[in-house]
């Protein structure tokens, strides 16, 4: 006769691993900030993206640099809009919606604030190349106007009250990373 278990035998094994498990692993509580930062990294990755593949360089237009692709901010709110205010960006998760007037406060309850180069700046441009840029550069008559084209790291910070999470985005590059 061959030893064996029987189902009922792997079935109550199955249901005391499963009450374990339940029981053994920590539940982790959301972390609001670290969320908002993420989504605030990405969708600023985004609007660098946005310039690189829909290049509005265009040499017979005097002022093509008024239509780059930025992430505009206000408040906590911001949205990802080319210059000319009408073009937002298409959110792809979301039935292709429009990425504007994104509120972290309400989302999230963070705020954020601006420091290093971007200071009071709240509009951050990337150009053809996916460089980083600060300000509207509306009616500027030039892309490269001396103080537009970011020369230094500007950081956004994020905040719940509590913690703190700094995004930085470097010059020239514009890469964009979590501190």
């Amino acid at each position: 006769m061959k030893k064996a278990f029987t189902m009922l035998e792997l079935v109550m094994v199955i249901v005391v691993i499963g009450i374990l498990a339940a029981v053994a692993i920590p539940r982790t509580g959301r972390d609001n900030v670290a969320e908002a930062a993420t989504q605030l990294i990405s969708h600023i990755r985004y609007a660098q993206h946005l310039a690189l593949v829909d290049d509005k360089f265009d040499s017979t237009v005097a002022n093509w640099y008024e239509n780059i692709w930025q992430i505009r901010f206000t408040g906590n709110t911001y949205s990802i809009v080319s210059n000319d205010n009408t073009n937002f960006a298409q959110d792809a998760m979301n039935n292709g919606t429009n990425m504007q007037d994104i509120d972290l406060n309400d989302d999230y309850g963070v705020t954020i604030a601006f420091s290093g180069s971007c200071g009071a700046n709240t509009i951050i441009g990337f150009d053809h190349v996916g460089r980083p840029i600060l300000g509207d550069l509306s009616g500027t008559g030039s892309a490269y106007v001396a103080g537009n084209l970011m020369v230094a790291n500007c950081v956004i910070g994020v905040s719940d009250g509590t913690t703190d999470i700094n995004i930085t985005i470097r010059p020239e590059t514009g890469y964009a990373s979590i501190q």
